[in-house]
């Protein structure tokens, strides 16, 4: 840098005026007081926005432990990959402000993924504070899935269906426990739609009349 400023000194007037003379060795007093300052900061490093020219430093010229050695706001980033870190208090999207989008919220501690700005799914705090599933459709409360007071839930505004295209469905729970419904006449048969307290009248009935006879 030194060596730089001294190659664009400019060389001493031609004349034996005094003034002239003054002037030119003031000039020559500030390029080296100037100098001084490169070389104290080549021997220790010691970096301030007087030594520094705009662009003048690159990627390839820094070597910190941390970014907090730079104090700066980091702008839009727009390229880059970003390995082993911690995050903390962000909000992240695929997105921005768009649609359909992935998200991590920051501000509602959940997870979600939006179809548009009134259909969306979202991982966060249930009511006990356990992960819970929610699906929103028309900005309602659709369906929820977790756990809340001991007990696995899933709840729904609309009909739930469940079953398989190909293989059985099964219901599976303890050897001491039930599968438990409210009553038999909820139990139907969606082809005939009789449910089965109406099978078992049905049954009953007609076991009843052979016993008259």
């Amino acid at each position: 840098m030194g060596i730089w400023k001294m190659s664009q000194l400019k060389a001493p007037p031609q004349t034996n005026d005094a003034g002239e003379l003054r002037e030119y060795i003031k000039y020559l007093s500030n390029q080296i007081a100037i100098m001084f300052k490169d070389l104290d900061f080549t021997l220790n490093g010691d970096i301030n926005f007087q030594n520094v020219k705009a662009k003048s430093i690159t990627a390839d010229r820094m070597d910190v432990q941390e970014l907090s050695a730079i104090t700066a706001n980091l702008g839009h980033i727009v390229a880059g990959l970003i390995e082993s870190v911690q995050i903390f208090g962000s909000y992240i999207a695929t997105r921005n402000g768009a649609f359909p989008r992935a998200e991590i919220n920051n501000t509602g501690d959940l997870l979600a993924v939006y179809t548009d700005a009134d259909n969306y799914l979202t991982i966060e705090p249930g009511i006990t504070g356990e992960p819970t599933v929610t699906i929103r459709k028309s900005g309602a409360v659709s369906l929820i899935l977790g756990p809340a007071f001991g007990l696995t839930g899933l709840l729904a505004s609309t009909p739930i269906v469940l079953g398989t295209q190909n293989g059985n469905t099964n219901i599976v729970c303890g050897d001491s426990d039930d599968v438990i419904i409210p009553s038999w006449s909820q139990f139907k048969n969606t082809e005939t739609g009789t449910s089965l307290q109406a099978e078992l009248d049905s049954i009953r009935a007609e076991l009843a009349g052979k016993a008259d006879i």
